[in-house]
This record gives structure tokens, C-alpha cells and sequence, in this order.
């Protein structure tokens, strides 16, 4: 759909980016978004934005957006602490169970409970460090009503990857591993977006 849309020959539309005063933080579903610097294959695929999540715990609000053109996908999560901007994105939402890379639930048990940024886990020789653990909610589609969970987020050595593993009440632990992005690297183009369609 996308590629019939922006394919090769048409004029590409002008994107709503830094010099518009627009960034990723003004996303709505129906807008249109190219990711740069998550995977070569991507940097000129047009993703539709088809999903935007809310989340909330711990005094932080964050967002997920899902981006979908026909055949790939990329989950995009940012949250805007204190002006500044911070991205991650991952092309696979594919839930890994702890026990598959070293993680026991006593682990995340003493994680939480020391509550220490010293402490880390090591995945595939890579050290993640913790960074918080609390609860949270999930807003799907940005829902007012939202749906509890329990997170852990580790950050790489390296400031590059993330970890996240979520806890859902009658669910099992759900792993996560996504990569951090800057800002610049998400452009966002206009599109038909579902409020103008409503009105």
C-alpha cells in the first residue's frame, strides 16, 4: 500500500520534521514515518503509523507507536524527559521468556527488590544494567482506561539496547530487546489521519 502511495516517479510529500517544529512526539495514527539507522533495509521504506499506545508509571509517560507497510513492521517507543527526547526501536516484538537468556524470576525478584543501578545481567555476552522497576499501565490505542503490568528496564554498557521484561497479571514474564535511535533518525511525514477521517 505504502510503496503504491510514494512509489518510484512521484513527488515525495514534505516531512513534518525538526524544521516544521514537528517530531515523533506529534505521530498520530494514519501519519507516515521513515526510520533511519535501525536497519539499512528500512531507511527508505514509509511506514504507516497504525497503532499509538500509551503507557504510564513510576511519574513517567511513555509511547509506543506501531509502524506497518506491507511487509515489514517496526515498534517505535519514545518518551520526552524534561524536553529531552529519547527513542528506541525494535523490528521484532516477538516476546522472549527469561529462562531463554539467563533470567530466573528469582533474578528479577532480587533485582527489584535491591533496586540497584550497579546490578546487571549478562545476555549473550552483552551486560545490561538495571535501571528501574515498577508498575505500570498499559493504554492501548490511548484508551483512558489502561490495563497494570510490572516492568523491569536494564540499559547495555554501551547505552545502546535495551532490555524490558513485563509481567501481566495471569501472564507469563515477556522479554524484550530493542535498540536506542536519535531523534533525527525518525522522520514524520503528513497523512490522513483517523481524526480528520472522523470529522
Amino acid at each position: 500500500m505504502m510503496r503504491s502511495l510514494f512509489g518510484r516517479g512521484k513527488k515525495k510529500p514534505e516531512p513534518r520534521g525538526q524544521s516544521a517544529g514537528e517530531s515523533i512526539r506529534d505521530a498520530r495514527v494514519g501519519d507516515v514515518v521513515v526510520v533511519q539507522g535501525l536497519d539499512l533495509d528500512y531507511d527508505e521504506v514509509y511506514f504507516l503509523v497504525e497503532n499509538l499506545h500509551r503507557y504510564g508509571g513510576n511519574g513517567i509517560i511513555w509511547y509506543e507507536l506501531v509502524l506497518a507497510d506491507a511487509e515489514k513492521k517496526v515498534w517505535l517507543e519514545w518518551v520526552d524527559d524534561g524536553g529531552e527526547l529519547y527513542v528506541t526501536a525494535t523490528d521484532d516484538r516477538t516476546p522472549v521468556a527469561p529462562s531463554a537468556i539467563g533470567l530466573t524470576d528469582a533474578d528479577l525478584m532480587t533485582l527489584d527488590e535491591e533496586h540497584s543501578i550497579a546490578n546487571y545481567v549478562t545476555v549473550d555476552g552483552v551486560q545490561y544494567f538495571y535501571r528501574n522497576s515498577f508498575e505500570a499501565f498499559y493504554f492501548k490505542d490511548n484508551q483512558a482506561v489502561g490495563e497494570g503490568f510490572y516492568l523491569w528496564d536494564l540499559l547495555s554498557e554501551d547505552g545502546q539496547r535495551t532490555l524490558s521484561v513485563s509481567k501481566f497479571e495471569g501472564m507469563p514474564f515477556e522479554a524484550h530487546f530493542s535498540e536506542s535511535l536519535s531523534p533525527d533518525d525518525i522522520i514524520l511525514y503528513p497523512g490522513e489521519r483517523l481524526e480528520r477521517r472522523n470529522r
